[in-house]
């Protein structure tokens, strides 16, 4: 799965890549998405910031926190972290799927739509972080089905500022919480 992403991004493999006999990297790769997953699923950003408040919105949520993490990590070339974490968000989207009922013969196909999807996004995002180049067009496209009422335009200028907040701070995801109440 990682393999179709370093294809997107034209890197070569990592020798240290998390694998499951690597029980270190993957420890680590679930410890970050879980600090991501507590930022992306604070009520505010649902109940104020306009977040759709369903499955969708917030694996979207999740999804723009994730790439964001993976930038800094690719910006800091830590290639083996930055594969833990695209592994780990992958694992969970797969065990979200099956409690949402996806048959086990269904799943690969799923699960082959949603990497090629998620990673394209990871992608995009990664690309306008470092440019400093705006992601509200992607934020919209995926999170609102490209809608440019109001109301969304205002959610993704947020979600941009805040993207692009966290991709600076030296601190990261630790900072996330100073930045969405700044952003509030």
């Amino acid at each position: 799965m990682i393999g179709t992403l370093r294809r997107l991004l034209g890197r070569k493999a990592e020798p240290h890549a998390t694998t499951p006999r690597n029980p270190i990297g993957r420890r680590q790769g679930q410890a970050r998405l879980t600090a991501i997953k507590a930022v992306a699923l604070q009520p505010v950003l649902f109940a104020q910031w306009g977040i759709p408040d369903r499955f969708d919105g917030r694996f979207e949520a999740v999804l723009l926190l994730t790439a964001v993490d993976f930038a800094r990590l690719v910006r800091a070339e830590d290639t083996a972290a930055a594969d833990a974490l695209l592994t780990a968000f992958m694992e969970d989207v797969e065990l979200a799927l099956q409690a949402s009922g996806v048959s086990d013969s269904g799943m690969r196909k799923k699960m082959r739509q949603v990497e090629t999807s998620a990673y394209a996004r990871v992608a995009r995002i990664g690309v306008a972080l470092r440019q400093n180049a705006p992601s509200q067009p992607e934020i919209l496209n995926s999170m609102f089905g490209g809608s440019e009422d109001a109301a969304p335009r205002a959610t993704a200028d947020r979600l941009d500022s805040l993207l692009h907040a966290l991709y600076a701070d030296p601190d990261g995801l630790a900072s996330a919480d100073a930045l969405i109440a700044r952003l509030s």
